[in-house]
């Protein structure tokens, strides 16, 4: 799911017009891609914890990377890079179930829908899931990641972004959703908060959750973020903390 497979999509470049732009800390994929010529690392530790048999399944992602590069104009490349530990307590004992490397994703987001003055912009996301990640953590297939993010601005202080999502896993589709709300605080602090979820077409199941965060801005290029969610349907809940770091280009 989602919430443990790896934001802030609005808050701080659309509200705020500084520099970077960042696709964490909310499940929400951003519409706008980095600068041309720029790079942009997305690192972030989370621990989740899911019920289980007996007892309670622990993920720990110790760290979850993206890395975006702009080659050009309006286009990003992106990988997703992630290191797990899954453990399982129950009857009072911890075991740890597996532990290594997950899939690498590798991707693009495009930029669709861009215009001076409007307050509305579209992009497309794809990766591809390639089947690389240690025993245990890997989804033994290859799989397809697709999203359709949209972004809102509709005020001085808030924005609203949205994604429609169809994921493609060992045969299976899984549609997703999410919808992020940002408010900034001041020029350094902002919040948002966000219902999202999955839809396994095959099972018939639906996951709905629910996540929070608070970003910080130290530079127009550095930021901090700390979040929490939880399942509303299910007993889910994780926390979060990461930064994201833009490099510029020299002009």
């Amino acid at each position: 799911m989602k919430h443990i497979l790896t934001v802030l999509l609005l808050v701080p470049a659309v509200i705020w017009g500084q520099v970077i732009n960042t696709d964490r800390p909310d499940q929400t994929e951003s519409s706008a891609v980095v600068p041309l010529g720029s790079f942009q690392w997305e690192c972030g530790f989370s621990s989740s914890w899911e019920s289980g048999f007996g007892g309670n399944i622990r993920s720990m992602a110790l760290p979850n990377s993206l890395f975006r590069v702009s080659v050009l104009e309006g286009i990003e490349l992106r990988v997703v890079h992630q290191l797990d530990r899954i453990s399982q307590h129950s009857f009072g004992n911890d075991e740890v179930l597996t532990e290594g490397t997950s899939d690498v994703q590798l991707g693009t987001k495009i930029q669709l829908y861009q215009r001076e003055g409007k307050k509305t912009e579209i992009a497309y996301l794809g990766h591809a899931v390639a089947p690389t990640g240690d025993a245990g953590v890997t989804e033994y297939d290859w799989g397809m990641v697709n999203k359709l993010c949209i972004s809102h601005d509709v005020g001085p202080d808030w924005a609203l972004g949205y994604n429609l999502g169809l994921d493609l896993v060992r045969g299976s589709s899984v549609a997703t959703y999410a919808v992020a709300v940002g408010k900034s605080i001041n020029d350094k602090l902002g919040l948002y908060f966000e219902p999202y979820g999955e839809y396994d077409t095959a099972r018939g199941i639906h996951w709905a959750s629910f996540d929070a965060g608070i970003t910080m801005l130290a530079s127009d290029t550095w930021q901090w973020d700390i979040s929490y969610g939880t399942g509303l349907n299910h007993r889910m809940n994780y926390t979060a903390i990461g930064f994201s770091w833009l490099v510029l280009p020299n002009r």
